[in-house]
């Protein structure tokens, strides 16, 4: 039994870790739930309250930088707040319309957009959509190096 839902954590972990790149799965946040299950599981011997509190922190951090990658990426570009707007709009819509390359694509367009509204012209325009994609691949890719590292540390604390 223990080795089977230490495999079944492991594949929630790994889950976690894919979602920093796949939409609509929980990225970090999910590789936490695995650890926290598992710890519940165990009687928290080894994954104990005080690892948990830390993962649950890494979790949080990661949510807020994955925000604040977007925000940046786009502002450092020179993003007005309409193509801001533009960016978070197209997100959601590019999920929803073009999974899963409306992760980038509808960022892009709507900041994009959002800047034409603004009076920016095509150049700048592109310059902020393209801002907003560093943005976003920024937060990915810290996302995905916080679940590695989660990972391993849960490895180290079981083994």
């Amino acid at each position: 039994m223990q080795t089977g839902v230490l495999v079944l954590t492991l594949i929630i972990i790994i889950l976690g870790i894919a979602g920093t790149v796949i939409p609509f799965l929980p990225g970090v946040p999910l590789v936490f739930l695995g650890i926290a299950g598992y710890g519940w599981y165990e009687g928290f011997v080894h994954v104990g309250p005080r690892y948990i509190i830390i993962m649950g922190a890494l979790t949080l951090l990661s949510v807020f930088v994955d925000y604040l990658a977007t925000y940046l990426g786009a502002k450092w570009f020179g993003s007005s707040k309409k193509g801001i707007w533009g960016a978070v709009l197209g997100l959601f819509l590019g999920l929803f319309l073009f999974p899963p390359f409306g992760l980038f694509i509808g960022p892009w367009v709507g900041a994009f957009l959002g800047e034409l509204w603004e009076g920016k012209n095509v150049n700048e325009a592109i310059k902020t959509g393209t801002g907003t994609i560093i943005g976003i691949f920024g937060g990915m890719t810290f996302k995905i190096l916080l679940g590695i590292i989660m990972l391993f540390s849960f490895l180290i604390i079981i083994f």
